[in-house]
């Protein structure tokens, strides 16, 4: 006698409305929560916080509320996830493949993504990401998850999340046929950084820059912020090696030769008789060089802003994290770039001048006029390179660099601007940095007769 087949009851659906918010505090602390709503008053409608140990951002937050959705309906009923951002239906129809097959390695959030993935495989019934349309029913389900999130935020309350992946789901490693010699280097340099302990000098400049920042601009940055501003395209590489290894304490200056037998002496600032530290260099030393060219990147920025940020070692060594807005809240484009700039070069040059006048020329600075003069030389050496690649068609398609971007970076701080063209990029002589030093205006005698 044949066995009568189980009838398998039909799945009941679901749709679940999620929504990720940050909330920021006066001490500029982010805080990331995730929110969960469910037509019909269903209990299960909450905001969660998301751990504090990870980055507090929206896309964070709506990971982790896609896990709760998932981990909270039952593997055989049909699941239709909406949201108003698409960051969890690209990261699990599109990117997902590739990041297997690398292994993950490289992958922001991996942990509540390998998650995610696995609790999604685990499922037997059907699941479906959804994006709400503006002005529909599902865009106000979402702003009402919304809310219950920002409402989890505010409150900062801890909560516990399982990122444990299901038996069975997920392959270790990574995939050796089909792989790229870059992805195994990076996962090599991945399983290195895990056993190194941080540098107490660089989490201390660290601190610096971001408090500096903080002061100045009104901007909470992160580690994770900070280094990735070194990496701007509008710094030059040499320049960007300076700030670099400033963050790290690595200059040859100061405190390190105190460790070394018989060169304690270059510990201190032969001008000033104080330790000599990179503070002191930028921003404190009294030889001739520091006080020139702040004062005339000053003259120079107060002809495109009125207000001129404070110079500190934060502001100098996080000069990328700056940020100026106009009056409906819109980055200006043109005056962050020019204020990277202006930043860098000058720093780098002030840089310069200290080591040639210590190595070279044995303590004797350069005049007022060299220091002005080569000033002058950096700023318009790098708007020459701003017009080269502004004018320079890439693959044969469009410049290098946007000319727009050209044009409003370096607007109202060129030397007889008004006799040039809206489009001077072609224009030959295109100088900027007179107005940086106004010349006095000659003395007039009166002549005296002999009667």
């Amino acid at each position: 006698m044949r066995r009568r087949a189980e009838t398998i009851p039909t799945p009941e659906e679901v749709e679940i409305f999620i929504a990720g918010a940050v909330h920021t505090l006066a001490s500029r602390t982010a805080r990331a929560a995730a929110g969960i709503f469910i037509e019909g008053g269903n209990p299960s409608c909450k905001g969660k916080c998301i751990p504090v140990t990870g980055e507090q951002s929206q896309y964070a937050a709506e990971l982790f509320t896609a896990l709760e959705a998932t981990k909270m309906t039952h593997r055989d009923t049909i699941l239709t996830i909406t949201s108003t951002q698409t960051h969890v239906m690209e990261a699990m129809n599109k990117k997902l493949p590739g990041w297997e097959l690398e292994g993950w390695v490289g992958v922001k959030h991996r942990d509540v993504l390998r998650c995610l993935a696995a609790e999604l495989k685990a499922r037997r019934a059907r699941t479906t990401f959804k994006t709400a349309v503006p002005a529909s029913p599902e865009k106000a389900r979402c702003l009402k998850a919304s809310i219950l999130a920002k409402q989890s935020a505010r409150n900062r309350v801890e909560e516990r999340w399982d990122l444990t992946l299901p038996p069975n789901t997920a392959l270790p490693g990574m995939r050796l046929q089909g792989n790229r010699q870059r992805v195994f280097y990076r996962s090599i340099r991945e399983i290195k950084d895990r056993n190194l302990t941080p540098r107490p000098s660089t989490l201390k400049m660290l601190d610096v820059v971001r408090k500096d920042v903080e002061f100045a601009f009104g901007r909470y940055v992160t580690d994770a912020d900070i280094w990735l501003a070194l990496t701007a395209r509008d710094l030059l590489p040499r320049t960007a090696q300076f700030l670099w290894k400033g963050l790290h304490k690595a200059h040859r200056i100061g405190n390190y030769w105190n460790h070394i037998p018989e060169c304690g002496d270059r510990a201190i600032c032969q001008e000033c008789g104080v330790l000599e530290d990179l503070e002191h260099i930028l921003i404190r030393c009294t030889s001739p060089g520091q006080s020139i060219i702040w004062q005339a990147t000053e003259t120079l920025w107060r002809e495109k802003e009125e207000e001129w940020p404070l110079v500190s070692l934060g502001t100098v060594l996080g000069c990328c994290l700056a940020e100026f807005r106009d009056e409906k809240g819109k980055a200006k484009q043109g005056t962050q770039r020019l204020y990277r700039i202006l930043m860098s070069e000058s720093a780098y040059l002030i840089w310069k001048l200290r080591n040639e006048r210590v190595i070279s020329r044995d303590g004797t600075p350069a005049t007022d006029e060299e220091i002005k003069n080569r000033w002058k030389y950096h700023i318009n050496q790098r708007l020459q390179v701003d017009m080269t690649l502004a004018r320079r068609p890439r693959l044969g398609k469009r410049p290098a660099l946007a000319p727009l971007l050209v044009l409003t970076t370096w607007s109202r701080i060129l030397d007889n601007e008004q006799s040039l063209p809206a489009d001077w990029l072609r224009e030959a002589r295109v100088l900027v940095g007179s107005r940086a030093f106004p010349q006095a205006r000659p003395r007039r005698h009166r002549s005296q007769g002999i009667g």
